[in-house]
C-alpha cells in the first residue's frame, strides 16, 4: 500500500497538492477513498475462527497433499483472500499486519518518527517543513536542508523509494537516527532523537474573510475533533460569526470522528446517522448535548472525492437543515467496514453494515455491475457532464426523502449538493494538460522556492512573500514555460495566455507551501482565485445561508 495517499509528516507533500491542481484526478480519487473508507477504530480478533471451512479448505487441503510442485501455502493464503473479499464489495479488504498499519497510522493522530515533510525531487532528500514541536524542530533543522544519509543508510541515490526513506527516518519513540546534513555549502551531522510526530487532519483553519473561519479536513482521524476544536480557539479572539467547512477530496476515515464533530452543531437528541446490516442491529447515533456552534451559520463545501466520513457529516447536515451543501455529488459510499484482527496481525476489513443519513436514505452507489464499473464511476460522471452542468447529475434512487423542514433529498449514490457549483475549467487546454503530465511543475516549483529561500526568509513575513509572488506572477509563468520546454513541452503562446490566470494561481500557492513557513499557505494562495470556494462564501456570507424549504 503505498503511504503517500496519507501525507503522513515524513512523507513527500507534493503528490497530495499536485492532484489539486490538475483536471485529471478519477483515479487518485477512487485510491483515496477505497484506502479510507470509513470503519470504526475498534478491533475483533477472530483467531479462534481462523480455519477455512467447506469447499475452500477442502481445496486448500488437495493442494498440499497433492499438489505436482511444493506449494507456500501463507504465500497463496495472501493472494487468494483479497479475490475473495473482493467478491463481495469493492470495500471488504485484507491487508497484511504492515499495509493496515501504514493506513491506519495517519488517522491515529501521530507515529514515532523524526517529524519532517521532505520531497525527493532533486537527487536528494530535502526538507519541506519541520513539523511545529516535533524532534526535528528540537534539532534545528530547517526547510531546504539536504540530508544526505541516515545512520548507514545513504539518501543521495536514484534508486532510493519514498517508503525506504521513511523507513530509516522512522523507528521506535525515543531512539536515535544520526543525522548528515547539507545546509548552503556547509555539510555536518546532527543527532535527532524520534518522538511521537502529530499527524494532523487539518490541512488549514484561517480567517478566510472577516469574521468567516475556514477550515480544509484532509481525512477523518481520532483527533479531527480535538484539532477542530484547536483550530477555533486559535482564531475565536478575531470574532469567528460564521465557518467554511471544505471536505473536497476528503475521502473518509474513523465515523466516530464525524459524528463527533457534527454534535458541534446540532442540538441534544438530533439523529446524526444510524447503522444497519443483515448480523448488525440498528445502531442509532444521536447528538448527546447541543452544540457549542450550533447557531453559528455553516456552508460544507464538497465534491466527487469527498466520501464515506464526509458523507455522513454532509448528510447529517443537510437532512437536518443545518447547513447548505455547496459543489458537487459525492462518490457515493455508504458501507461501514470493521476490522477483524487475525493471529498473524493482519487485518480484515469487513463491510457489516449500511449507513443511513438522519431521514433514512442509503447514500452508497451500486457496485452490482462489478469492481471495474465501480472505480470507473467518477470518470463516467465527468464524461456525462455531471462535473459541469447540474441538470446532468444522475438520480440513481428516485425515492423521496424528506428532510427536518420537508425539502426532498435523493440517495443511492452521494449528496447532491444543495448549491451546485461547475468544476472550474477556465484555460484547462491542451497545453496546460500537457504541462502537468509532463512532471514539470512540481519541479520548477521546488526549484524556485529552493533557489530564492534565502530572499524570501529575508522578507520577514507571509504578507511580503505574497505580495511578492503575486507582483512576480506573469513573470513565474513565463519562466516555467520556458523550463518545461527546455524539458520537451513546446510552448503554444496562445494556450499560454488562455492559462495563465490558472497557471499564476497554482504556481505561487505551491511556490508558497514549498518554501516551508505558513502551513495555511498554500490554501492561502489558491483560496483567493477558486470559483467554488468563492461561490460557497458569497452564500456564506448573506442572508441566505440557512436551508429553507
Amino acid at each position: 500500500m503505498q503511504s503517500a495517499p496519507n501525507e503522513q509528516p515524513g512523507s513527500p507533500r507534493p503528490e497530495r497538492k499536485a492532484h489539486l491542481l490538475s483536471g485529471i484526478t478519477y483515479g487518485l480519487v477512487t485510491v483515496l477513498v477505497f484506502l479510507l473508507g470509513i470503519f470504526t477504530s475498534s478491533y475483533f480478533g477472530i483467531g479462534g475462527r481462523r480455519g477455512a471451512t467447506g469447499k475452500l479448505g477442502e481445496i486448500y487441503s488437495l493442494i498440499q497433499q497433492y499438489y505436482v510442485d511444493s506449494t507456500n501455502m501463507d504465500s497463496l493464503t495472501e493472494q487468494s483472500l483479497p479475490l475473495i473479499l473482493s467478491q463481495l464489495d469493492p470495500h471488504s479488504v485484507y491487508l497484511s499486519a504492515e499495509e493496515n498499519k501504514e493506513s491506519t497510522e495517519s488517522l491515529e493522530g501521530s507515529f514515532a518518527g523524526i517529524g519532517v515533510q521532505f520531497n525527493t525531487l532533486l537527487d536528494t532528500v530535502v526538507v519541506v517543513r519541520v513539523i511545529e514541536g516535533g524532534p526535528s524542530e528540537r534539532a534545528g533543522l530547517q526547510p531546504g536542508d539536504r540530508l544526505l544519509r541516515a545512520d548507514t543508510t545513504n539518501l543521495v541515490r536514484d534508486s532510493i523509494t519514498s517508503e525506504q526513506i521513511m523507513k530509516a527516518l522512522k523507528g521506535p519513540e525515543d531512539t536515535v537516527v544520526k543525522l548528515t546534513v547539507r545546509r548552503g555549502g556547509k555539510t555536518f551531522t546532527t543527532s535527532v532523537v524520534r518522538g511521537a510526530v502529530p499527524v494532523p487532519t487539518i490541512d488549514a483553519s484561517y480567517m478566510i474573510r472577516p469574521h468567516v473561519l475556514y477550515v480544509r479536513l484532509n481525512k477523518w482521524g481520532t483527533q479531527t475533533p480535538l484539532e477542530f476544536q484547536q483550530a477555533y480557539a486559535e482564531h475565536a479572539s478575531e470574532g469567528v460569526e460564521r465557518i467554511l467547512i471544505d471536505l473536497r477530496d476528503n475521502g473518509g476515515g474513523y465515523m466516530q470522528a464525524a459524528t463527533a464533530l457534527a454534535t458541534e452543531f446540532l442540538s441534544k437528541g438530533d439523529l446524526l446517522v444510524y447503522n444497519k446490516g443483515a448480523h448488525y442491529p440498528r445502531e442509532d447515533f444521536k447528538n448527546p448535548r447541543d452544540g457549542r456552534l450550533r447557531q453559528l451559520p455553516l456552508i460544507v463545501l464538497v465534491n466527487e472525492g469527498s466520501a464515506s466520513a464526509s458523507e455522513i457529516f454532509a448528510g447529517a447536515m443537510q437532512d437536518l437543515d443545518r447547513a447548505l451543501i455547496v459543489g458537487r455529488r459525492t462518490f457515493g459510499k455508504g458501507l461501514v467496514q470493521l476490522p477483524f484482527e487475525l493471529k498473524d496481525h493482519s487485518v480484515v476489513r469487513l463491510t457489516v453494515a449500511r449507513y443511513y443519513t438522519p431521514s433514512g436514505r442509503s447514500i452508497q452507489k451500486s457496485y452490482a455491475k462489478g469492481y471495474e464499473a465501480y472505480a470507473e464511476d467518477i470518470e463516467e460522471r465527468y464524461l456525462h457532464g455531471e462535473f459541469y452542468s447540474a441538470d446532468s447529475i444522475s438520480r440513481p434512487d428516485t425515492t423521496r426523502y424528506y428532510t427536518r423542514l420537508g425539502r426532498v433529498v435523493y440517495g443511492g449514490g452521494g449528496i447532491p449538493p444543495d448549491i451546485f457549483t461547475p468544476r472550474d475549467s477556465a484555460g484547462i487546454n491542451p497545453y496546460y494538460i500537457r504541462l502537468l503530465r509532463s512532471g514539470t511543475f512540481q519541479r520548477f516549483a521546488f526549484n524556485y522556492a529552493d533557489q530564492h529561500r534565502a530572499q524570501f526568509q529575508s522578507f520577514g513575513s507571509e504578507k511580503a512573500i505574497q505580495d511578492y509572488l503575486h507582483s512576480q506572477g506573469e513573470q513565474i509563468v513565463y519562466a516555467y514555460a520556458r523550463y518545461a520546454q527546455q524539458k520537451g513541452v513546446p510552448q503554444r503562446p496562445g494556450y499560454l495566455q488562455e492559462s495563465m490566470p490558472i497557471l499564476r494561481r497554482d504556481l505561487i500557492a505551491l511556490i508558497s507551501d514549498l518554501l516551508g513557513g505558513d502551513k495555511n499557505a498554500f490554501y492561502r494562495a489558491r483560496n483567493e482565485e477558486d470559483p467554488e470556494v468563492k461561490a460557497a462564501l458569497d452564500r456564506l456570507t448573506s442572508d441566505d445561508w440557512r436551508p429553507t424549504k
